[in-house]
């Protein structure tokens, strides 16, 4: 009976060990946290500036035991969670309601990945402003959050400040 004992807590331990958990990071323009210099307080411009290139980001994660599905393909499906502040006040902090499946190793994602352009474009309601984001002090912190496994993706957080 002790051996039973002593081989079931092996077997558990072990299964904990080879778990199955990721690792990655985000980045923006290859920095995980950084102060862009915008030329308008234009969200939109802004949105153009991701769309152009000028900011790239980069989502990367490796796994451990990641099982295949039918296509022999490994899988992992994340949660989009952005969150802004304004002057240090919470404007927002949406997760995307469905997940996003990505493939281990490194790629750019665009700016809809998140829904920050949205949000700031969102701000002021005011006619004729809008897209315009008010003046402030914005800070913005992209995180994918794996659905299914244990282990984190690193955020990306990145400030601007519009006069």
């Amino acid at each position: 009976m002790k051996i039973l004992k002593t081989l079931l807590l092996l077997i558990v331990f072990s299964s904990f060990c080879n778990a199955q958990s990721i690792s990655g990071n985000l980045t923006l323009n290859g920095k995980s946290e950084t102060e862009l210099k915008l030329e308008s307080n234009s969200a939109v411009q802004l949105f153009k500036e991701f769309k152009t290139g000028k900011y790239q980001i980069k989502f990367g994660f490796k796994g451990k035991e990641i099982p295949t599905n039918i296509y022999k393909e490994k899988i992992v499906f994340f949660e989009f969670i952005t969150t802004i502040k304004k002057d240090g006040e919470l404007v927002k902090n949406v997760i995307r309601k469905q997940p996003i499946p990505y493939f281990p190793g490194e790629m750019f994602i665009p700016a809809e990945a998140f829904d920050f352009i949205a949000i700031l474009a969102s701000i002021s309601k005011e006619k004729g402003n809008q897209g315009v984001m008010p003046n402030g002090k914005y800070s913005i912190q992209l995180t994918v959050k794996s659905v299914d496994f244990k282990g984190a993706v690193e955020p990306v957080e990145f400030s601007f400040s519009t006069n």
